[in-house]
C-alpha cells in the first residue's frame, strides 16, 4: 500500500505535533513547515499527496499558499485542506474558491474528523 505524505504547514508547534501523533501512526508519511515559503520550498524537495494548511501564519499566510500552489502546473494536483482558528464564511469560501479540497476550524474540528477529512479527500484520487 502506498503511503501518502503530508505537508503540514503551521505556525504552532503545538498543532503540527498533535497531527503528527495522529497521523503518523495511520500511516501517513509526514513534514511540517512553520510558514508559507518554508513550505512552498519543501515542496521543491518534494511533492506530498496532501497539504494540511493553516491560514494565519508569519512570513506568508495560508491564503498565498494556496495561491501559489493552486498556480504552478507542477503543484497544481496537491489535494490542500484548510485548518484554521479563522472560520468566518467569506473565508472558508475564499479558500475553496482559491481551490482548497477541504476546509477545517481548528476550535470544532477535533483530530479523528481532521484525519478523516484527509482520509476522504485522498481516496477520491483513488476511486
Amino acid at each position: 500500500m502506498k503511503q501518502n505524505k503530508i505537508l503540514l504547514v503551521d505556525d504552532a508547534k503545538m498543532f503540527q505535533d498533535i497531527y503528527k501523533v495522529k497521523l503518523l501512526p495511520e500511516g501517513f508519511k509526514i513534514k511540517t513547515a512553520n510558514n508559507g515559503m518554508e513550505a512552498l520550498k519543501l515542496l521543491s524537495e518534494e511533492i506530498p499527496d496532501l497539504i494540511l494548511l493553516d491560514l494565519n501564519m508569519p512570513v506568508m499566510d495560508g491564503f498565498k499558499v494556496l495561491q501559489a500552489v493552486k498556480a504552478d502546473p507542477k503543484f497544481s494536483s496537491i489535494h490542500i485542506v484548510v485548518l484554521s482558528s479563522r472560520g468566518q464564511p467569506e473565508e472558508i469560501e475564499k479558500a475553496i474558491n482559491l481551490g482548497a479540497d477541504g476546509y477545517l476550524v481548528k476550535s470544532t474540528a477535533k483530530p479523528n474528523e481532521v484525519i478523516n477529512k484527509v482520509k476522504e479527500v485522498l481516496s477520491r484520487e483513488e476511486s
